[in-house]
């Protein structure tokens, strides 16, 4: 994360580096125009050098989180369904099996709800993932109402006793109005087979994605209401600094990190550890800007 801005900061030499090439540096790793905007006003106050343009920017991204963001959690005996969205090509099915490995480690009862029919594979991933898992499944027929797969996969769920509903979504892109009203009709129906459901909205966003997965965060938290995000393939070349961005621009706030393809990689995420590798060992030697 972050590798670019700290190999410019370890590169700088000594005299006036230009303000615009910092500002740049700072977009570039996806800590989006808010927060740049914010680190270059508190620079513009002293004397800057490495040591506090590293102090600045990993001060502003702390401030973003007084406190750590409460990752939630079924409860066994009460049901609870989640549902997950994004582009495609984010990880949601991948992502979906790895919360149910975390819940059905954790005891709770888990449901698998295949709601991607469009995507004739994306029935069988689910279904490959709940038989390994064990776990009880229902499955959209391709090409059919993604609505009713959600409705009925909710029943089924509700029927089976299950602690917590996953339900996997096809992918859309948030720039696709018709198929953003399509995803609110599956969230009515939802709340029509449960009332007060889903109690998670949860987006998939690919961290490679940059400032693309912030147009996707604002546009889906505006059509579904996000409750959480979860960021994905934060071990290729993804920066990061959209976790900062999202929470500084949209207020939502990241709740778990997927870090390669082991059912283990989902964690959670923890504010503290990643401001410190944000922006942490930049290191350099002091070179002043005008």
């Amino acid at each position: 994360m972050f590798a670019k801005f700290k190999q410019w900061i370890v590169g700088l030499k000594d005299g006036p580096v230009d303000w615009e090439e910092l500002e740049a540096q700072l977009i570039q790793a996806d800590l989006g125009l808010e927060l740049t905007t914010e680190i270059l006003a508190d620079l513009r106050t002293q004397t800057v050098s490495a040591a506090t343009i590293r102090a600045a920017a990993a001060d502003r991204v702390r401030r973003l989180w007084p406190s750590a963001p409460v990752i939630p959690s079924p409860v066994p005996g009460r049901t609870e369904v989640w549902w997950l969205v994004g582009v495609n090509g984010a990880g949601k099915t991948t992502t979906l099996a790895k919360l149910a490995h975390r819940f059905n480690q954790a005891r709770c009862k888990v449901h698998l709800v295949g709601a991607d029919t469009f995507r004739a594979a994306a029935g069988e991933q689910l279904t490959v993932w709940a038989n390994r898992l064990g776990l009880g499944h229902s499955i959209g027929a391709t090409g059919g109402d993604p609505a009713a797969a959600a409705f009925q996969g909710v029943a089924s769920g509700l029927t089976a006793g299950a602690d917590l509903i996953l339900i996997d979504t096809a992918g859309r892109l948030h720039n696709k109005e018709g198929l953003m009203r399509e995803l609110a009709k599956v969230r009515r129906v939802i709340a029509k087979q449960k009332e007060g459901a889903p109690e998670q909205t949860l987006l998939v966003i690919d961290g490679t994605n940059g400032a693309n997965a912030l147009a996707q965060a604002r546009e889906f938290h505006a059509a579904l209401g996000v409750t959480g995000v979860i960021v994905t393939k934060l071990d290729s070349s993804a920066k990061g600094g959209v976790i900062a961005a999202v929470k500084r621009e949209i207020g939502l706030n990241t709740l778990w990190v997927g870090q390669g393809e082991s059912l283990e990689s989902l964690t959670p995420f923890d504010p503290v550890s990643y401001a410190d590798t944000l922006v942490g060992g930049l290191g350099g030697t002091g070179t002043k800007l005008p």
